[in-house]
């Protein structure tokens, strides 16, 4: 975003247009007594002497009201004149013929002075009474801001768009790295940062303005948290010279405080990030370790333990080839596990990268009951796949992975004899894949957390598992622009729910007979 230059005018110029409006005061002054004047000779024709008075008073408040102490004295002066000259016998003469005149002048110049400083000062506690509002809004504007910055670079646009306009000045963030050396600037190239690196250490301000180093151009005042220094903020004008009055200083300081504020936080809120993204790897990698542990040694201590068994034993043709299926299963199972981790690796780093066509759904769901035909041998199998089902455009290798791990896992979870079922339906432009059974349903807990990965249905379980064939299920199936889901079955039993996204399919062109 494209930097906001300073648009408040420097003192030089601020005094040049104070001296410009005292002089047009001054003449309104005149002004108005002329008109005073004026009006008074026609009510004179009207109304008393003594009546006429205290229309020059009321000129001095409303002068004094309008543009200040100044301005009021000297209406108070010429009110007192103008009454003198025109109006007191002997006329259009400073003469006094009567000398009780004298105390009335006295008098009226002694109320029209003192009324004009009352006004003056309700006035001057009126301009004081809006800049303090002014000053409490923009803190309060410059507070919102950064209330909601969780970056340095948002901090740091939000001093260039909100505090360098109040000071007609560019600003700098100038802030430490690991070895507490100030290298870091955001917005800005102009500071020196060795003076900032002597306000960061000594936690002193410093530069134009103060009475240590004074010769520097810039000013430079330290970002003090509740905690520790944070940086420094340089503040620089386009004419070299910052001049501050003392309110912009006690706002200067207000806002560097807000600033310093606001660097905290986004230091602690990116130790809370680093913190949590350690606890959840060491979460992770607790639970790999300790799922992985369990179920290679499991199965390579069955396949060692059936190995001897063939070596040392001399067994029946038929036990042998229990022995032997049991060592093939037990080899099929680590190779599935083994695969499920290779898989999640791959998709973390590289991400689903899939190769679509156009495929018969019963072939896929033919594949995969074919690929756990060993786990299923105990459980009843049946499938209800019309024979109009419309094709689907899949990864049939990836969305094959996905049936087995369900297919798998169902056979896992419900005990031998069980009913496992995959039936399917074409609704509109969605095609429903569901996988059920009979079994013991699912854990009472959120469903959704079964994806997650290495989370398992019984935290401690015989069954062999690290918790990762359903994650990814999940994450094949959203590459294919579909999701999947688990519900009980009533009265019992288990369905996973697998909804993908119908596209026209490509029509297939017979062939004439010549």
């Amino acid at each position: 975003m494209k930097e906001i230059r300073p648009v408040r005018p420097t003192r030089e110029r601020l005094l040049q247009r104070s001296a410009r409006s005292l002089g047009w005061q001054l003449a309104l002054s005149i002004l108005a007594c002329a008109v005073t004047t004026l009006i008074a000779s026609f009510l004179l024709r009207v109304f008393d002497l003594a009546n006429v008075v205290t229309l020059f008073l009321l000129t001095v408040i409303l002068v004094a009201l309008r543009f200040g102490r100044v301005a009021g004295a000297l209406t108070a002066l010429l009110s007192v004149a103008s009454f003198d000259f025109f109006f007191v016998p002997p006329r259009f003469s400073f003469a006094v013929s009567d000398t009780q005149y004298l105390f009335t002048f006295v008098l009226i110049l002694i109320v029209a002075l003192v009324t004009g400083q009352l006004a003056a000062q309700l006035r001057s506690k009126a301009k004081a009474a809006t800049a303090g509002e002014q000053h409490a809004s923009a803190v309060a504007r410059v507070a919102r801001d950064l209330s909601g910055a969780i970056e340095i670079d948002q901090i740091a646009e939000i001093c260039a768009q909100t505090i360098a306009p109040m000071f007609a000045a560019r600003v700098a963030l100038v802030l430490p790295d690991g070895a507490e050396r100030l290298v870091l600037t955001y917005r800005g190239d102009f500071a020196d940062l060795s003076v900032a690196q002597w306000v960061y250490d000594h936690v002193q301000p410093a530069g134009a303005g103060t009475q240590t180093l004074a010769g520097a151009a810039a000013l430079y005042l330290p970002l003090n948290a509740p905690m520790r220094t944070r940086g420094v903020l340089v503040l620089l004008t386009d004419d070299g010279t910052l001049t501050l009055e003392p309110d912009d200083r006690r706002l200067l300081d207000s806002c560097c405080s807000l600033i310093a504020l606001a660097l905290e936080r986004t230091h602690f809120v990116e130790i809370a990030q680093d913190t949590l993204v350690r606890m959840e790897g060491e979460r992770l990698r607790n639970a790999l370790l300790s799922s992985v542990s369990h179920d290679l040694k499991t199965p390579l201590t069955a396949i060692r333990g059936l190995a001897e068994t063939l070596e040392t034993t001399d067994l029946p043709s038929a036990d042998r080839v229990a022995v032997s299926r049991g060592i093939r299963l037990q080899s099929e199972g680590l190779h599935r596990l083994v695969t499920n981790l290779l898989d999640l690796a791959r998709i973390q780093s590289e991400g689903v990268r899939l190769n679509k066509e156009w495929n018969a759904l019963d072939e896929i769901v033919g594949s995969a009951l074919a690929r756990v035909g060993n786990v299923l041998a105990d459980h009843t199998v049946r499938t209800q796949l019309p024979a109009d089902l419309p094709l689907v455009e899949v990864d049939a290798i990836a969305f094959e992975r996905v049936l087995v791990n369900l297919l798998d896992n169902a056979a896992k979870y419900t005990p031998r004899g069980s009913t496992i079922s995959v039936r399917a339906q074409a609704s509109g432009s969605i095609m429903r894949l569901f996988i059920e059974d009979n079994g013991p349903g699912l854990p009472k807990r959120d469903h959704e957390q079964l994806f997650e990965a290495f989370t398992r249905g019984e935290s401690e379980s015989t069954i062999t598992g690290v918790g990762l064939g359903l994650a990814l299920c999940r994450t094949i199936v959203a590459a294919h622009g579909g999701t999947i889901c688990a519900a009980p079955l009533l009265p019992h039993g288990a369905s996973f729910e697998i909804a993908l996204p119908l596209a026209p399919a490509p029509t297939i062109e017979t062939e004439t007979a010549v």
